[in-house]
């Protein structure tokens, strides 16, 4: 098959899958669209959503398909990346995984389906379909992977533990296949996107900062993040691995990752008098407790020229 390779694109029916499968499809893959189509809570599937960017992309004179497979199994996730290798002629080189579902509840009272529905949309469907892929990708010795991940994985967020942990998951997903794949020319980075989405409107305006942040949201939309994720998923992106971007609006940003910033050394061992007195000595370099909303003050600067 001709293009830039074969795409497989989960959560391709709305937001910024969406706009990533369209990017895709404008750059030269043959993208497959793999949306279940289910609301934010992860009810009522629904073909539409997935069917609807494949008329799309075929419109534009691309190539597409659309998946209603739910691949957080081992078996569901190896018959799709099969049943699109058998579609395109070849095996799919690509995963952009922006699929999941909402569930907010604290930490103690969100119920086990919650926790079991969220954390198996954001982080189970990543593992399987890499799984799945992982094999042809290293023979072929090319490869491209784009968790759409979220600050809340790397900062935290009230009442979206669920959330907040499959996403800090998907962080560790992404360093580890990103080492595993080293010198394969297969490339996993880590998307942090700021768009207005149905996720972003489901966030309730408790306070004025977020009542400011969601005044201001809708000048990020789901295109300004697109020619990132299409870029990752590229052949000039050769090097570039095991990163963790951020992409808000017209800015594009890279995350620093943990590394220790200071340390201290008690030849003789420590002990917990000995640990308090030193911990005076850490005071200065602990990371305050901030959401997203706190790290990105002000507004997203729109892109220029946009009409919403």
């Amino acid at each position: 098959m001709s293009g830039r390779g074969v795409s497989i694109v989960t959560g391709g029916g709305r937001g910024i899958g969406r706009a990533a499968a369209l990017a895709l499809a404008g750059a030269g893959h043959a993208v497959c669209v793999n949306d279940t189509g289910v609301d934010l809570g992860g009810h009522r599937p629904d073909p539409h959503p997935a069917e609807a960017v494949v008329e799309e992309i075929i419109r534009g004179g691309g190539l597409a398909l659309a998946a209603g497979a739910d691949a957080r199994t081992r078996p569901a996730a190896e018959a799709l990346v099969a049943a699109v290798g058998d579609w395109a002629g070849e095996a799919p080189s690509v995963l952009v995984h922006a699929g999941g579902t909402l569930r907010d509840a604290m930490v103690h009272k969100a119920s086990d389906d919650d926790w079991s529905e969220v954390l198996a949309s954001h982080l189970g469907v990543a593992v399987e379909l890499t799984r799945a892929m992982a094999g042809s990708v290293r023979s072929l010795g090319y490869g491209r992977i784009v968790y759409i991940g979220g600050a809340a994985g790397l900062v935290g967020s009230i009442g979206q533990a669920a959330y907040a942990v499959a996403k800090a998951a998907l962080f560790g997903l992404t360093r580890a296949v990103a080492l595993e794949m080293a010198g394969r020319n297969v490339c996993v980075n880590y998307v942090a996107p700021f768009a207005f989405t149905r996720m972003t409107e489901s966030i309730p305006a408790a306070s004025e900062q977020l009542r400011d942040y969601l005044r201001a949201a809708p000048g990020a939309t789901p295109s300004d993040v697109a020619p990132l994720v299409a870029w990752l998923c590229s052949p000039a992106a050769a090097g570039t691995s095991g990163q963790v971007f951020g992409a808000r609006g017209a800015e594009v940003a890279l995350w620093s990752q943990p590394r220790p910033i200071v340390r201290l050394v008690a030849t003789d061992g420590w002990s917990a008098d000995s640990l308090t007195e030193a911990s005076a000595g850490l005071q200065a370099h602990l990371v305050p407790l901030e959401s997203e909303f706190d790290l990105f003050g002000g507004p997203p600067v729109p892109v220029s020229g946009r009409t919403r």
